[in-house]
């Protein structure tokens, strides 16, 4: 059978797919898969083909251009025409439906475009989605993560799914790629026998950047209290602002911008948590299963885009303005992200630490 998965979006987009991944490539083993994703033509998004390939989830790709930043447009008609023609072309059997959230007659156009390029099978077409923020009750309500929705519209197509919370969220990272990031890691003089923290001090929507110097500061206590060894992660957008971090902390990493995706998905899974923002480097941490104190604003749903399974703490705050969907706050002054102390974040990491330092003693 040859089968073609629908799925968009950058780096934490492709990531919270990957439990539904897994399921169809588990459901449908001896076929060969293809992912058809939008391509930014600017910019520095992470597409899926960097994440992925090498997983063992997909053997094939295909890709449009759209214009760059987030949620970026298709660039032109022929554009699209070209993609199905291409669509057409391979004759697939079946598609597999993985847009979030596109309701109504959105997503019915959308299968109405692949049933012209010559597809008749769907899988994941139908089942639950959720109103825009603006659109519902206040307080917004806890929704599941946006992995569930994918995997319980793939169970209503028949294939089966994991139980809630469960899914396989793992890339398939090599041997070849830890032993790149293990080397790479040797090379950080002063980090030897100290426990490592990830830090995700970036994202690139401003509205999601919790203050910076709230990240020096428990950073600094977490080091003089337990020794830690920081690593700053991140886009080469972040990488300036890794270099500041690690000057400020007298010692630490900087990764930001310096390794492969897959390579710094690899170094995360040294790491013995996640401390940052909600953003994609969030995303690769819970990928390797590594714990995350994950810090988020109020701009979307609870639970929509919390990390993945069991074991994480997240700070969120409910504000009058929460469900704005903005990039950049312009009306409140990130009153959600403000409203999180640093104290708040330090306590919720030093948990985390002291539950380490239980595990190797526990070893020792």
């Amino acid at each position: 059978m040859r089968l073609i998965i629908f799925q968009t979006g950058s780096l934490g987009d492709t990531l919270a797919a990957v439990p539904a991944l897994w399921a169809v490539r588990a459901h449908f083993s001896s076929s060969r898969i293809t992912l058809l994703t939008d391509r930014q033509r600017k910019g520095r998004f992470v597409g899926a083909q960097e994440v992925l390939d090498g997983s063992g989830l997909i053997d094939d790709w295909l890709t449009y251009p759209v214009d760059a930043g987030v949620g970026g447009k298709i660039l032109s008609v022929p554009s699209i025409f070209s993609m199905l023609w291409e669509v057409r072309h391979r004759r697939f059997d079946g598609l597999v439906y993985l847009i979030r959230n596109r309701r109504g007659w959105l997503r019915r156009r959308d299968l109405l475009v692949f049933r012209f390029a010559g597809i008749g099978q769907f899988y994941g077409a139908d089942g639950p989605s959720f109103p825009h923020p603006a659109e519902a009750d206040r307080p917004l309500p806890t929704i599941p993560h946006q992995g569930e929705f994918f995997l319980k519209r793939l169970n209503q197509s028949g294939i089966p799914v994991p139980a809630p919370r469960r899914g396989r969220v793992d890339v398939g990272i090599s041997d070849e790629e830890r032993a790149a990031a293990r080397r790479w890691q040797q090379k950080m003089i002063g980090s030897e026998g100290r426990i490592w923290v990830a830090v995700g001090p970036g994202s690139k929507m401003p509205a999601k950047r919790w203050p910076t110097e709230r990240f020096q500061v428990v950073v600094e206590r977490l080091i003089a209290r337990y020794d830690i060894w920081p690593a700053v992660f991140g886009g080469p957008e972040d990488r300036e602002l890794g270099d500041s971090l690690v000057a400020s902390w007298g010692r630490g990493t900087n990764a930001a911008g310096v390794l492969r995706i897959r390579e710094g998905i690899a170094a995360l899974e040294e790491c013995a948590f996640y401390l940052g923002n909600d953003t994609g480097t969030m995303h690769m941490a819970v990928s390797v299963g590594i714990s995350c104190v994950a810090i988020f604003s109020a701009r979307d749903y609870p639970g929509l885009w919390y990390p993945y399974g069991t074991g994480h703490t997240v700070l969120r705050k409910t504000v009058e303005c929460e469900g704005c969907m903005l990039q950049t706050c312009t009306k409140q002054r990130m009153k959600c992200l403000m409203d999180i102390s640093a104290e708040e974040v330090y306590q919720a990491a030093e948990a985390l630490i002291q539950q380490q330092m239980s595990k190797i003693a526990g070893r020792e």
